[in-house]
């Protein structure tokens, strides 16, 4: 994880630009003492499995909570937790936070997207059963259109990556927050933590500096982890112990703000037709985890499951722009180029019990290979899901159409994506896609 955050510059435009003053706080705990001394606030980012395997267990074991911020439009997939492990992560007694539906940075994104993205986001937790209050900017990354985009969907908070003292990124810094911040919507922490971060340290500094509120940023907790931002699991529940034999007090980032749950706010509506359809724009910049892998057209994903090799492209024909997706190495499941499963600033709107009619042009190679169109589609209670597929697709040496209409749309869906899968070893070409709302 990264923090491209200038803070120094984002203060200065967040007082030109703010929505109003930014007040005071007295912060609580439930019982209506004022906090003092140290308080260290222990979070939790994206709603990786490993946070309902290994760190819930934990933190119940040592009577503590902390705060887990989840993108909702990750529950239930490959990695992440379900809304079920997210309730009963809550019902422990943790705080459950937003993190945008997709992990966007939004700094990259028009404000009608950073608002769909944080304040359905919100919505979508809320109809979840959760009451969300407190938001991290994905990769710490936020801009004064971004803070006013949060205030705007209704947070209490707002918490960055950075601006504490910490080895690897600044020595001049504070030690702590203030437990009484003048900016709830720019909460500054130690970088994220390691396997060599000195938890303890980042503790005990700023203990030795008249205390204040050190919010740690916590990733992965687990033993098998390839992610840089990982800690061991004796690694973490040393430090729990260490915590609670040092007496620290350890609040939720909702106890220490202080604040009621006020209402939510939907997001601008969504676009209703395909956007970028013949893939004439490309995807920069960003931390769009699509654009990683060069040549990614603006609104559209590589998508897909298992473990396969693979590279993708956009390319230059006589007819216009395609992207070219190859496998050449295949395990199992499939891989695809979808239209972008965002909160909808690419992701078409659709409306419950209608239905549509998709449209693709591909061509490709391969053989005695699975090749068909994948529909998918967003609620707000359980984020993308899979929906349906189309009949196996031959194989064309020249662009084809490719159509299929949908079932009706399901109860509760907001958003659509689709696109082809190719499972196995071939090339795939693909443009020119297009919805229809064709009820009558």
């Amino acid at each position: 994880m990264r923090s491209r955050l200038l803070l120094a510059v984002v203060l200065a435009l967040t007082a030109c630009q703010s929505t109003g003053p930014a007040k005071v706080r007295q912060n609580t705990v439930a019982n209506g003492t004022p906090l003092t001394g140290t308080v260290v606030s222990l979070t939790f980012d994206d709603g990786t499995d490993d946070q309902f395997s290994t760190v819930r267990p934990l933190l119940a074991e040592h009577g503590m909570h902390g705060t887990f911020y989840v993108n909702s439009g990750r529950l239930g997939t490959e990695g992440y937790v379900t809304v079920a492990q997210l309730a009963a992560i809550a019902t422990d007694g943790n705080e459950i936070g937003g993190h945008t539906i997709t992990h966007a940075d939004l700094p990259t994104l028009s404000r009608a997207g950073q608002q769909r993205e944080i304040c359905n986001d919100r919505v979508a937790l809320t109809a979840m059963g959760f009451s969300p209050v407190s938001f991290a900017y994905p990769y710490g990354d936020a801009n004064p259109m971004a803070l006013n985009s949060v205030q705007a969907c209704g947070y209490n908070s707002a918490r960055t990556v950075g601006g504490l003292v910490s080895p690897g990124s600044c020595q001049t810094c504070a030690y702590a927050e203030s437990l009484h911040t003048r900016d709830p919507f720019l909460l500054s922490t130690s970088d994220s933590v390691k396997g060599s971060t000195n938890l303890e340290e980042y503790v005990t500094q700023a203990k030795r500096h008249g205390g204040g509120w050190v919010p740690l940023v916590f990733h992965h907790v687990c033993d098998a982890c390839a992610d840089p931002y990982s800690i061991q699991t004796k690694q973490f529940a040393a430090f729990l112990d260490w915590l609670k034999a040092q007496g620290t007090t350890v609040r939720t980032v909702g106890e220490v703000i202080g604040g009621t749950m006020r209402p939510t706010v939907p997001g601008p509506p969504s676009p209703l037709q395909v956007q970028n359809p013949t893939m004439s724009a490309l995807a920069i910049g960003g931390a769009n985890e699509s654009s990683e892998i060069h040549g990614i057209p603006a609104c559209f994903e590589i998508g897909g499951y298992s473990t396969n090799t693979f590279t993708a492209a956009r390319t230059k024909t006589r007819q216009g722009y395609t992207e070219q997706l190859t496998v050449t190495g295949y395990d199992a499941g499939a891989r695809s180029i979808l239209t972008r499963q965002d909160a909808g600033s690419c992701a078409p709107g659709i409306t419950p019990g209608h239905t549509y009619q998709i449209s693709v042009r591909y061509q490709g190679a391969w053989s005695r290979v699975r090749v068909r169109l994948s529909l998918y589609y967003l609620t707000q209670a359980s984020g993308w899901t899979f929906w349906t597929s189309g009949p196996s697709l031959p194989a064309s040496g020249n662009l084809r159409q490719a159509t299929m209409t949908t079932p009706p749309v399901p109860a509760g869906a907001t958003n659509i994506s689709f696109g082809i899968a190719l499972s196995g070893v071939g090339t795939l070409q693909t443009s020119d896609y297009s919805l229809t709302d064709v009820t009558k």
